[in-house]
Order: structure tokens, then C-alpha cells, then sequence
């Protein structure tokens, strides 16, 4: 088995739900997700959900992002499998970056 460490990082440049992860072949451990506000002038959420063949799972919903701040939404490593997405909502266009880390396993 392969094991292969990746980040990906994207900045929810919309208020609809926003891709941030896909393409897992195999199984996907997501260690990190850390969801950032870069506006100095206002506040916004962030929602978050795994989606698994067409329903989407809340890992976070509406969570309150202050100015400048950040929010690490994941307290354990999240296991997703083959066809497995997660996506991400900003409740403000451009204001959140999101950057995941995750460890990749393919046969």
C-alpha cells in the first residue's frame, strides 16, 4: 500500500457550497481542517460537511469566524473512503481560506 501525506488549500471565493476535497481513490485519513478568517474588517461563519454518494453530513454548521481568526474543525483524524467529498460554505464571498491535511492510502 501506498501511503501519501497531502494538503490542499482553497480560499470559498462564493457563499455556495464549495468543493475542497475529492478524488479520494482508496481511503483518505483527514487529519486537519483549519477554516480562516482573512477579513480585518468583519465577521462570518463557515459550515462544514462530508458528502457520501449524494447526502452531505454536517461536520460544522455556521460556526461564528471573528475577525482575523481561525478554527481548527477536526479534534480527531476523520476517515473518508472512495467517492467521498468534503465541501465547505462560507457565509461571507473571499473572507475564509481552508487548507486541509490529509494522509492518503491507495493499494
Amino acid at each position: 500500500m501506498a501511503e501519501t501525506y497531502k494538503s490542499f488549500a482553497t480560499n470559498l471565493g462564493s457563499t455556495a457550497a464549495t468543493t475542497i476535497y475529492s478524488g479520494v481513490t482508496g481511503t483518505a485519513i483527514v487529519n486537519s481542517i483549519n477554516c480562516s478568517n482573512i477579513d480585518i474588517y468583519r465577521s462570518t461563519t463557515v459550515t462544514l460537511e462530508v458528502v457520501k454518494g449524494s447526502t452531505g453530513y454536517s461536520i460544522i454548521t455556521g460556526a461564528a469566524l471573528p475577525i482575523t481568526t481561525s478554527l481548527q474543525a477536526l479534534d480527531a483524524p476523520m476517515v473518508l473512503e472512495s467517492g467521498n467529498t468534503l465541501r465547505a460554505t462560507a457565509g461571507t464571498t473571499g473572507d475564509v481560506d481552508v487548507i486541509v491535511s490529509v494522509l492518503e492510502i491507495t493499494a
